[in-house]
């Protein structure tokens, strides 16, 4: 009883439950004792004379004096009523002591009437009826009633021994009954606390098919369908958030590469404007045709600048790739020989991938500009007289491997990720000397993102042994 009171405080629905049934028990066995003290007898009597005037109609009914003599002897030995029946005062049958009990008066009683009272004689108290039989014969009918209130009382007693146990036994079931109620919902409370604390590890382990079972099942389920909705806008929030920062960081990318792109535009549109303005007063041929090759190259790179910048901006923007089946070997080949011209002047040894045909999925005009990207920063950083080597070699997952590799100085480390933003440049004197924009490789980046596909640098060693540096990309070939 103490661990119940430490489990279930006072104001728990166990002790209420438990207070109501033992209070109903009470309040039955308190009012089945009350009837039994008050109306058992008034009751009884009713009973008794009930029965007695059924067994004077019986006896007046009889027609032969066997049915009358069975009837008698029914009567005497199974219904305890003494009968004494008599004419002209002369008794003709009795069970009754004759010298223990005087006849009363003749009765004024019509044939086939009787009468009804309680009486006190020799015998104790009884109710008796006096009646007047169809052959003009008197009977007495007597049945005692002095058991009545000795019959009450023992069963009072006999109710409150077996009330006592009985209300005992009560309580013992009313106790185990309001536990089996209450600690399911205790299991429910606290499944319910949790769900409200966001904590859904919690279920419902109740069995059954009662209306507490569904309950929790109907928890249960409302729980799993909390957890997922609040699983589902956390992820909400978290792709909120990084669109947020995504977009964050577009925006500065943007202002950025417009500043950028500024900075870029302002020395060659400053050395056209102050080149075009000193030509007129440019006497000297040779002079002047410096000056016009100069304002040549200077509008040249604005003009591939604002080509790379215009296809950076497209492949941001979403635009659709137009993907299409081709022979990569042979689109490579044809861009290290368009460049061979450039490839002359630093005097490197090209060597273009094997002849052999690998087809590729992709589009082949912006994959296109990608090899001729590549081609073109390794003729820049190439070292005089080294190498310059393009491979193509399918791989083991579906894919075409294809680089670029060009001996000369290592990149450091920590400059490998930075070189594919735009405008970022590794050696910007030297970049400078060769025109380059600084747009290139983040082009090959933006390209081969919309293509999902991989791309990146590594420093390496030549097949002759000396410091290199290999730009790759991979295509699918299905």
């Amino acid at each position: 009883m103490q661990k119940l009171k430490n489990a279930f405080p006072a104001h728990s629905l166990l002790w209420r439950l438990f207070g109501c049934t033992a209070g109903c028990v009470a309040v039955f066995l308190a009012v089945l004792l009350l009837l039994n003290t008050f109306s058992l007898k008034p009751y009884y009597m009713k009973q008794k004379q009930t029965h007695i005037v059924a067994a004077f109609d019986s006896i007046n009914a009889c027609e032969t004096s066997d049915a009358l003599q069975e009837e008698l002897e029914y009567l005497q030995y199974n219904d305890t009523v003494s009968v004494v029946i008599w004419a002209d005062r002369q008794i003709l049958y009795s069970t009754l002591n004759q010298q223990r009990y005087s006849l009363p008066a003749r009765p004024d009683l019509p044939l086939g009437g009787y009468s009804l009272r309680q009486l006190e004689d020799d015998n104790g108290a009884a109710i008796a009826l006096l009646g007047h039989l169809n052959d003009g014969a008197f009977i007495l009918l007597r049945t005692p009633i002095a058991a009545i209130e000795e019959s009450a009382a023992v069963f009072n007693r006999f109710l409150l021994f077996c009330g006592g146990g009985g209300l005992l036994l009560a309580l013992g079931l009313a106790l185990l009954l309001s536990r089996s109620l209450t600690v399911p919902l205790r299991k429910l409370s606290r499944v319910a606390e949790n769900v409200a604390a966001l904590d859904f590890s919690d279920s419902y382990t109740g069995g059954g098919r009662d209306e507490i079972a569904a309950l929790g099942k109907s928890i249960d389920t409302m729980s799993h369908a909390l957890e997922e909705t609040i699983t589902e806008l956390k992820n909400a929030n978290l792709r909120l958030q990084s669109d947020i920062e995504v977009k964050t960081r577009q925006n500065e990318a943007h202002r950025a590469f417009i500043a950028n792109v500024s900075h870029e535009l302002k020395t060659p549109l400053a050395l056209i404007g102050t080149y075009a303005e000193s030509l007129p007063d440019i006497e000297n041929e040779q002079s002047r045709a410096e000056y016009c090759a100069v304002i040549r190259d200077e509008t040249r790179r604005m003009s591939d600048m604002l080509r790379r910048m215009t296809l950076l901006m497209q492949i941001s923007s979403g635009e659709q790739l137009t993907v299409e089946r081709f022979n990569i070997t042979e689109l490579f080949c044809n861009v290290m020989q368009r460049l061979t011209p450039q490839f002359a002047d630093c005097r490197a040894t090209v060597i273009p991938p094997a002849a052999a045909p690998q087809f590729v999925f992709a589009d082949s005009f912006l994959i296109e500009d990608v090899l001729q990207n590549y081609l073109t920063n390794a003729f820049h950083h190439v070292t005089a007289g080294g190498i310059i080597s393009g491979t193509v070699t399918p791989t083991a997952n579906g894919t075409v491997h294809i680089a670029v590799l060009n001996t000369g100085s290592p990149i450091p480390e920590e400059e490998l990720p930075k070189i594919w933003e735009s405008f970022y440049k590794v050696d910007k004197a030297h970049s400078r000397s060769y025109g380059g924009s600084g747009i290139g490789l983040s082009v090959v980046a933006a390209i081969m993102q919309a293509h999902r596909m991989p791309y990146g640098v590594r420093n390496c060693r030549a097949p002759d042994g000396k410091t290199a540096v290999e730009f790759y990309i991979e295509l699918q070939t299905r």
